[in-house]
Order: C-alpha cells, then structure tokens, then sequence
C-alpha cells in the first residue's frame, strides 16, 4: 500500500522560494479591483452563522428574509482561490485555523481577512476581521468556529498574494437536513464564485464512519450534490483536492504524519460511493500512472478535551499535516 510520510521540516524548506511565486497582488494592502485574469495551467460542529443576533448583524433583512440574497464581493480575481467544501460538522473552520497557525508559524507568511468580502452592513464580519487574530490564537474551540464561518482570507509570502482561501456555512454547499439536498441548486452568491475568473481549488472534505451523525444516511447524497451540482458547473481547468479529515479517527495512521493513502481512499469509495467517478482521468495515455484528475491527502486538525466548566479545548496536531496541506495547495497553485 502507499504510504505517506512528510517530514515538516522539509515541507518548510520547500517554501524556501515562494517569494518568487507571484501570483496575485503585490502587497498586503492591495485590495484593488481584479487585473486580467491569470490562465491556468492545466471537528466540531459549527453553527451556521452564530446565534439570532449574530444572524441579524450579520445579514441585511433581504438576506435574513432570503438566503437568495446574500451578497459578497471577492475583488481580487486575479490571486487563485481555495473554496473549502463540506457539509456542516466536517472540519472546514478547524482546518483553516490550523492552517493559519502553521503558516504563522513560519517566517515570511501573513494572514489577512479580506474586509471587503462582505458588505457595510455585516458588523458581525467586521468584527470577525478585527478580532481575527484573537479567534484564531484561541484553544477554546468554540470561540472560534462560532464565529470563524463565513470569511474569505487572503495568505502573503513576503508581501506577494499567493492565494485566497473561502469558508462559507457548510449548509450552503450540503444541508443534510434538506430531503431535497442533491436537486438544490447553490446560492446565487456560490454560484457567483464558480463563475468567477479565480484560478480556483476545490478542497473536497470527507470524514471516517462516525464522525459526523448528522452525515451518517447523507454520504449518498453529498456524492450526488458534487457530481450533479458542483462537477457539471466548474470549470475544466478548476483543479480538485480531497481532504480526508479527522484520520486520527481511523486505523489507517501508521505515526504523525504517516498514513496508508491506499486503504484511506478506498474507504471514502465506500463510504461515498462513486465519488471518485466524476473526476476520472480520461487521457488515453495518463490514465495508466493517474487514474483520477485529483489529489488527496489525509488531515488532522488537532486534538479536543472537555475542560471542567464544559468548554471544548482545542490543541493543535502534528505539523506534517498542515505542511502537506500546504504544500499541496501550492502545487496545485503554480498548475
């Protein structure tokens, strides 16, 4: 069987050369409106927005009234985009705050939230902009998927855009609640972002058996939702990865950052029948060493205890996974 191995350390030293990617806006505080397009080459449950009056700060009436009308703005389509897409529960706020703590950790990287992603009336975005730090740096893991749920964020090396990165309300790509889920058509705002002219990243989650009750009679249907919904509608060029979270939960780890890919990607066929067949690679001379148009790799946010007082308390994993997380992205972003 494969089996992956990353050593964090190397995965740091081939970051060594990033400051020559370029690959979007020069500096930090470049915000400014899209320049032409740049043609590719090739754990815990969250809440949807927070309580009632975070919903009611955070959406005008029309929205609150009509999910329909939720309005963001995603200035920079010249920087490639990273569209974390899951279900609710599955870990995509985790892992962007793991992410965040590794590349900080790290000389060189800075991570900002867009403040223009939503509109003047969000006071709730704009509050989650100005205490982004503080959310990200806490261990109280609620604090921060709470609040961390619908932000688009944008990663510098050296002062030069490598990528933007989005996290939207997992019920807006899959609600496991709708009977109706796998013929819903997206949100106009997510179809906005399908169409838009970012180089993007489709970072697929999926989770082990267990993991998310809310998924356990769903699996089915999520597949349906990416094959018919998702598949049909992004571009050609879009590139996909599946992030197989919470692998600790699974006995295919064989220490930190060492798991068998092999028995990892079979048990997502089986537990998401068919999900691979959308992205079949069907080059007649490719399809021999690269039976699918993806990449995949295993994750791990961290590890979550229950404090005296009932808070969930986060402590992050091993660095190897978000190191391979990140070095894949990078991959996948220079095409």
């Amino acid at each position: 069987s494969k089996i992956f191995s990353l050593d964090s350390s190397e995965s740091i030293k081939q970051h060594s050369n990033m400051a020559e990617i370029n690959l979007g806006s020069d500096s930090k505080a470049d915000n400014r409106a899209a320049g032409p397009e740049i043609p590719s080459s090739s754990q815990k449950p969250q809440k949807l927005i927070g309580n009632s009056e975070q919903k009611s700060d955070t959406y005008s009436t029309e929205e609150l009234n009509d999910p329909a009308k939720i309005k963001v703005t995603i200035a920079d389509a010249s920087t490639p985009l990273i569209v974390l897409f899951g279900p609710p529960s599955c870990g995509k706020t985790m892992t962007l705050i793991r992410l965040t703590r590794y590349l900080r950790s790290i000389n060189g990287y800075a991570i900002e939230p867009v403040t223009c992603f939503r509109p003047a009336h969000d006071k709730n975005y704009e509050e989650m902009c100005s205490g982004f730090n503080a959310m990200i740096n806490s261990n109280e893991a609620a604090a921060s998927t709470n609040k961390i749920n619908f932000m688009l964020i944008k990663i510098y090396y050296k002062g030069k855009a490598i990528c933007q990165i989005l996290e939207a309300p997992g019920e807006h790509y899959f609600d496991p609640k709708e009977p109706k889920e796998p013929n819903k058509e997206f949100l106009p705002y997510i179809n906005a972002v399908i169409s838009s002219r970012n180089r993007k990243i489709w970072a697929i989650i999926v989770e082990p058996d267990k993991t998310n009750p809310n998924m356990d009679s769903q699996r089915g249907n999520y597949v349906s939702k990416i094959t018919n919904k998702l598949k049909k509608n992004i571009s050609p060029h879009d590139k996909i990865l599946f992030v197989f979270n919470k692998i600790d939960e699974t006995p295919f780890v064989l220490s930190p950052g060492k798991a068998h890919i092999k028995e990892a990607m079979k048990e997502t066929n089986d537990l998401y029948p068919n999900i691979f067949i959308p992205f079949l690679n069907i080059n007649p001379i490719t399809r021999f060493w690269k039976p699918y148009n993806f990449d995949f790799i295993p994750f791990q946010t961290g590890n979550y205890s229950e404090a005296a007082d009932g808070a969930l308390m986060y402590q992050e994993g091993h660095d190897a996974y978000p190191a391979n997380l990140w070095n894949t992205i990078i991959k996948l972003v220079r095409g």
